[in-house]
């Protein structure tokens, strides 16, 4: 049966508005910005119905294919312009961890799908699930990693093809997930991208499924959540910075549209610049700017110092010209080399093959995660640097401002801690108590490509990965047909107690076959001594199906609690008290209740509100 067969409503939206985005300071630049509404939209049925004939992908045949994604012809900038002079890395750590007091606990470790060359895993955690998509396909798991379907075909939310380097994302304050490709191809007659997000929190569920064309192919993509849009940047030499109407896309809204902007003119290896991804309890304010951040190698033309270079997105869906990207400010780093011997794709020594490979240089890995504590905000990143001829170490920064918008480096480090192996395509992302963890691709004379990872606690010495290096798995084989490997992983924090990563890479299987893997591992356990412990409340609510309202917690106060949900006009739903002896509760919601709605947790000493999205 055809898509066409079982879509539930399909709407066009063509509206376009171009726009002139005014200057706002010094640092500001005149530029072309635009609104459009999406080019087509429809509703999917649930999942769980579609699967009955849903025909499943064999993905180890696909990871076969020569090419399965396009490749952009101007993903890279001009190397010839970049210094290939090299100076001493001012952040080295070049020693293992050795906090041996405790240890990050790993819950899962599986496999997950193939796909094709390259796989670019994207992976998030919901409250209950897993979902993973690869070049193309996509699958879920349950948190206890069992499979709950086959690998479909992206293709499945959309009614037209895609072609690839997919995004899954769970939006932790709206309680539902997206996961988006591109489609065409570069130099094509139809170029842009394919967003879809889930009805409810469960994926299993129905899609609302957008479309957004774009006249240059959006290669590279890199979303991120934010309260005001979900922003994008992309490997484009314009509209390579967009926000999406979130607030409409929530709620399967047809004319949820697209604010296109263009950045300032940034010497980049890559255009797709890093936007900011809010994670944890609190979400940014819906005036709060989304920040870019930039690597900027000294050896770039016309670039000083080597620094990170922070780009500010303001959003007005009321008067769309009057969004604009800009720069914002300049933060000095410890000297680095961006600029990694080999050539473009030539980079990393691997065992027992001359071939190398795709050390993807001077971009910050996706995703840099942000996120809010009493009194300041985090946000941690990190970028492939050179640490020696065809070897790559992991440049990981933690930033902060005092809730002010003015960003400084609390500490940064370059970890390679030994001297014939190469860290790369790393991501990481900081719990609820500010401990630290890192995960990266790891391959050297003595090693096929496998992944491992690191950490720090939140009381460690600063500007160290103090975890003794962890192995999550390891190659079993080498990459002999080309230097090219993949652009992505990720790591995600679970959303049920803010303490779990889950992350998803790439490695090699016997022969060289593409793999990927999934694994979680937990660290509220081990924050040193018991008297270091900081017990964090955690509280979450999200729609599981139609008709309920799950809500857990964590480390609440033991007095009474009540539970209140309003709408946003302060219009009363429902009122009940808090099962005191649990962690989880199911509420019934009214049959008539959809749209955005405040539910809070009041006691003695207990104030904690969240606002979700109830669909139909």
């Amino acid at each position: 049966m055809t898509m066409k067969k079982i879509l539930i409503t399909a709407v066009v939206c063509l509206a376009t508005i171009t726009v002139t985005a005014q200057e706002e300071s010094e640092s500001a630049i005149n530029t072309s910005t635009t609104f459009e509404q999406c080019k087509s939209f429809v509703k999917t049925p649930p999942l769980r119905e579609m699967m009955e004939y849903l025909e499943p992908v064999d993905d180890y045949a696909l990871s076969l294919e020569a090419a399965a994604k396009p490749i952009n012809p101007m993903r890279h900038a001009d190397l010839s312009e970049v210094s290939t002079v090299m100076e001493p890395d001012g952040a080295l750590q070049d020693f293992h961890g050795t906090n041996t007091e405790g240890g990050f606990r790993v819950a899962q470790n599986f496999d997950g799908q193939y796909g094709a060359f390259p796989p670019d895993p994207s992976g998030a955690v919901g409250p209950d699930y897993y979902v993973q998509a690869v070049n193309s396909t996509y699958r879920i798991w349950t948190k206890d990693a069992d499979p709950e379907t086959p690998p479909y075909s992206l293709n499945t939310l959309w009614d037209r093809a895609g072609s690839g380097d997919p995004i899954v994302m769970y939006d932790r304050f709206a309680e539902r997930w997206f996961i988006s490709q591109f489609y065409g191809s570069p130099g094509g007659a139809e170029t842009g991208l394919l967003i879809a997000v889930s009805e409810t929190s469960d994926p299993l569920g129905a899609y609302y499924a957008y479309e957004y064309d774009y006249t240059l192919f959006p290669d590279y993509p890199k979303f991120s959540v934010w309260s005001s849009a979900y922003f994008m940047s992309a490997n484009s030499a314009s509209a390579d910075c967009s926000a999406f109407e979130r607030e409409k896309m929530l709620v399967g809204d047809p004319t949820a549209g697209v604010i296109k902007m263009s950045f300032p003119p940034v010497y980049q290896l890559f255009n797709s610049i890093a936007p900011a991804y809010a994670e944890g309890p609190e979400e940014p304010d819906m005036d709060e700017p989304c920040y870019f951040f930039a690597v900027q190698d000294n050896g770039y033309p016309g670039v000083a110092t080597d620094h990170i270079l922070v780009l500010k997105a303001e959003i007005d869906w009321d008067s769309p010209g009057s969004s604009s990207v800009t720069e914002h400010q300049e933060i000095n780093t410890g000297s680095f080399n961006a600029n990694l011997s080999g050539g473009w794709t030539e980079n990393i020594t691997q065992k027992d093959t001359d071939q190398r490979l795709d050390g993807i240089p001077g971009i910050f890995m996706y995703r840099a995660q942000y996120r809010r504590f009493d009194g300041y905000n985090t946000l941690v990143l990190c970028h492939n640097v050179s640490v020696g001829t065809y070897r790559v170490g992991q440049r990981w920064y933690e930033l902060r401002d005092n809730d002010d918008g003015n960003w400084a480096i609390h500490q940064q480090g370059t970890y390679s801690p030994d001297v014939n192996a190469s860290r790369w395509l790393g991501n990481l992302s900081m719990d609820a108590q500010g401990n630290i963890a890192m995960a990266y691709c790891y391959t050297g004379s003595e090693d096929y490509p496998g992944i491992r990872y690191t950490g720090r606690f939140w009381d460690d010495p600063l500007n160290e990965m103090t975890v003794p290096e962890l192995i999550a798995v390891e190659g079993e084989g080498a990459q002999t047909s080309a230097g090219r490997f993949g652009d992505y992983s990720q790591m995600s924090m679970d959303p049920t107690d803010d303490m779990t990563f889950w992350f998803t890479g790439e490695y090699l299987g016997v022969g060289g076959s593409r793999k990927t893997r999934i694994f979680s591992f937990s660290s509220w356990h081990i924050s040193g001594t018991d008297e270091n412990y900081k017990a964090v409340p955690i509280f979450n609510a999200y729609q599981p199906n139609a008709n309920e309202l799950k809500l857990t917690w964590k480390d609440l106060a033991q007095e009474a609690i009540t539970v209140n949900v309003v709408d946003i006009s302060g219009r009363h739903l429902l009122q009940t008290p808090l099962n005191s002896g649990s962690t989880e509760q199911i509420i019934q919601i009214p049959g008539a209740a959809s749209g955005i709605f405040i539910v809070t947790l009041v006691g003695e000493t207990t104030n904690l509100s969240q606002k979700i999205y109830i669909g139909k």
